[in-house]
């Protein structure tokens, strides 16, 4: 099994940004921040096995699903990539990516 480089699209840092400012504003409290360590590291687990995780209805991205978050990802397996696209919240729209 061969590890896989983890990279973020733009967007998805920005999705991912937002999260983590939803997810730590005052007041959260510790179960938001331990969601937020769990979704970061679900991210990172992804370089492990990203093909564990189902296809989503976009052609060539998988999808994550992570604490009610989704991530959609592709995996370029020439390149030993994976492309982390979007990251959406509960209740975001996911019809576009």
């Amino acid at each position: 099994m061969t590890d896989y480089i983890v990279s973020f699209t733009a967007r998805s840092r920005g999705d991912l940004l937002e999260a983590r400012r939803w997810l730590n504003q005052p007041g959260s409290g510790l179960k938001a921040r331990l969601k937020m360590a769990k979704i970061t590291r679900a991210l990172a687990e992804l370089r492990f096995s990203p093909e564990r995780w189902p296809h989503s209805p976009y052609p060539n991205v998988r999808r994550r699903f992570i604490e009610g978050y989704t991530a959609y990802y592709r995996i370029d397996e020439k390149a030993g990539r994976v492309r982390i696209i979007r990251i959406f919240g509960p209740g975001q729209d996911q019809s576009t990516l």
